[in-house]
């Protein structure tokens, strides 16, 4: 019984001897290549019908830039910029409302940017504005 555990262990160390020798002489394979293809959908619901040009009727407006780079997904992203400083008044006969700021309201949204040409993507979040609306205004304090 003795000599058959003692052969046990001399064989497991055999293998495993073996084995270190024969994997040392593998090489490295690369990392793979991109090779799979992005599918969207072309099948876009607008979550705002109804809205109309609220940006325009907003007591703080807006108006809509957008920036559009050829290897991110989405290319185009819209992005809202105040019109002015200060909120528009509700009663057109009088000026605009100077104790309230208009300020923009932001929205990480995803976004794939395309590494090395290759039709890699790496997914991260960039902050949009996506409307602006009215606070009360910050006033400095002596």
């Amino acid at each position: 019984m003795k000599l058959l555990k003692r052969g046990f262990g001399t064989l497991l160390v055999c293998c495993s001897a073996l084995w270190v020798v024969s994997s040392s002489k593998v090489k490295p394979t690369p990392p793979p290549r991109c090779k799979s293809t992005l599918m969207l959908s072309s099948n876009v619901s607008s979550l705002s019908g109804g809205n109309g040009d609220i940006h325009r009727r907003s007591l703080s407006p807006w108006r809509w830039r957008s920036s559009t780079v050829t290897d991110r997904i989405p290319t185009t992203l819209w992005e809202a910029e105040c019109s002015s400083s200060f909120c528009s008044n509700p009663n057109p006969r009088k000026s605009d409302r100077l104790d309230l700021n208009s300020v923009p309201i932001y929205q990480n949204v995803l976004i794939l940017s395309q590494r090395d040409g290759r039709g890699c993507y790496t997914a991260s979040y960039q902050s949009v504005a996506v409307g602006c609306t009215c606070v009360i205004a910050e006033t400095k304090r002596n």
